[in-house]
């Protein structure tokens, strides 16, 4: 089962010293999460990132975070594929309840990133292998993407606002036979396309 969360101002502990980790940290702060970059690059982390004073990102130099930092944490990911520290968090996920991934080791995930793309500003399209392929995960989803139309888009505005209304009038949209009325809005799309034509 895929699942959106809502990371708003929520601690995301990312571990690594590479480019991965910097791409993955700046991805969680982007979505608005507070986030922890640990880890040991070798020409420290000016070389890799410049976080400014209000920025929703912070960078320590060590090996791996604290015992504080992880009790505080909602997501650990680990991209350094490094079992001692994969090993380490693993067993502390348990006793702190955060969320863990860990890189190409999927047996010390609780969860998989998922290749995201986003065709229209409500629209996400995603794609998971399970940990087993992200290259191909990535590849499908920008495919998948590109198939869809300003007739889509259009069919979702339209029962996006009927939503709406339902829910301001009190009544349950599950009232409705959607798939219909989704057929309806594309026949009637369709129609004013063609006499547009004419």
């Amino acid at each position: 089962m895929m699942v959106k969360l809502r990371l708003e101002n929520r601690m995301v502990v990312v571990i690594g010293a590479s480019d991965e980790a910097v791409q993955r940290a700046n991805s969680f702060a982007n979505q608005g999460a507070r986030v922890l970059l640990v880890g040991t690059p070798a020409g420290g982390w000016a070389s890799l990132i410049s976080v400014q004073d209000d920025s929703s990102m912070s960078c320590r130099y060590a090996k791996r975070p604290s015992r504080k930092d992880l009790k505080r944490a909602a997501l650990v990911v680990a991209t350094d594929r490094d079992d001692v520290i994969n090993t380490w968090l693993s067993d502390k996920a348990k006793r702190y309840r955060f969320l863990l991934n860990t890189l190409d080791v999927p047996e010390y995930c609780d969860y998989y990133h998922v290749a995201i793309r986003r065709p229209h500003l409500d629209i996400e399209i995603g794609v998971s292998t399970d940990g087993h392929s992200p290259a191909f995960a990535s590849s499908l989803a920008t495919r998948l993407a590109k198939t869809v139309t300003d007739d889509d888009c259009h069919t979702y505005e339209v029962l996006k606002q009927i939503r709406q209304q339902l829910r301001q009038q009190g009544q349950s949209p599950s009232s409705l036979d959607w798939v219909q009325l989704e057929l309806e809005t594309r026949q009637s799309r369709l129609r004013e396309t063609r006499q547009a034509q004419l």
